[in-house]
């Protein structure tokens, strides 16, 4: 592409919804198209733990999953696009293409103030490994911080505990869509069906989707249900110590404190 043409960037998004880029959408064409994730990594050039994070960050940032994927991992299984991704797919598509077509006018078209320069693809990018589509539930004011509560999926909430600074310059309130943000390394997790007495305010119940070990830590994905999952980043021996697998029952635990909210 010459440095004066100029490229339609679309990013997708509904009520209540997160955007959603043009390479998560070819990627999910990839598993339409080849009914799993491996193969789908490999048809648009990406690992296939970063396919998996990717295709999990969109369903935990859909209300319903966009991919259902099967037991099996890299050496098995399936996945498929469910009807909401196809729709995801369908609609992102014709609206790009009407998108560059507009885009190609703007080019052919003579403007002293280029205002397309103004023009730009705007998103959030974090450094949290969770990054959760949440609806307010309840706010409950304190002289302080505000706890509040997030509906995360028919059956789950998640807590926070915001400043009301933060509350009054956010703006939050009830029914809002907001995304809470968790860093991978602030989740400990317990292993076993029961919750071990602890003080963190969110407690998880989840279980093993996938580990990946490292020299020194490992990072345990927990499917929670509703196409949800956990990111959490702990040391290896303690993986192994509390044999976290892939089909074990394990909760994920963090602190109020630790959720970050994020509005648009």
């Amino acid at each position: 592409m010459s440095e004066d043409q100029i490229e339609a960037i679309l990013a997708l998004k509904g009520s209540n919804r997160s955007p959603v880029g043009r390479d998560r959408i070819a990627l999910l064409e990839a598993v339409a198209a080849h009914g799993s994730i491996t193969k789908a990594a490999q048809a648009v050039g990406l690992s296939y733990k970063a396919a998996w994070d990717a295709l999990a960050a969109v369903n935990n940032l859909l209300p319903r999953p966009a991919v259902s994927a099967q037991a099996g991992g890299k050496h098995g299984g399936g996945a498929m696009v469910t009807e909401d991704g196809q729709a995801l797919i369908t609609a992102f598509r014709m609206l790009e293409e009407r998108f560059a077509r507009a885009a190609a006018l703007f080019a052919a078209s003579a403007s002293p103030l280029d205002p397309l320069t103004l023009i730009r693809s705007l998103g959030m990018k974090t450094s949290a490994r969770n990054a959760f589509r949440c609806t307010v539930e309840d706010i409950r004011p304190g002289a302080v911080n505000s706890e509040v509560i997030l509906r995360l999926t028919d059956q789950l909430t998640l807590a926070a505990v915001v400043t009301a600074e933060s509350m009054e310059d956010l703006g939050i309130a009830k029914g809002q869509a907001v995304t809470a943000l968790v860093k991978a390394s602030f989740v400990m997790l317990a292993a076993g069906s029961e919750c071990p007495p602890v003080s963190a305010r969110n407690r998880i119940p989840g279980i093993v989707a996938r580990r990946d070990d490292g020299p020194v830590s490992a990072e345990v994905i927990l499917d929670i249900g509703g196409g949800k999952t956990v990111a959490a980043v702990v040391t290896r021996d303690g993986a192994d110590e509390l044999e976290l697998i892939p089909g074990e029952a394990a909760w994920a635990l963090f602190k109020a404190s630790h959720v970050i909210l994020a509005v648009e």
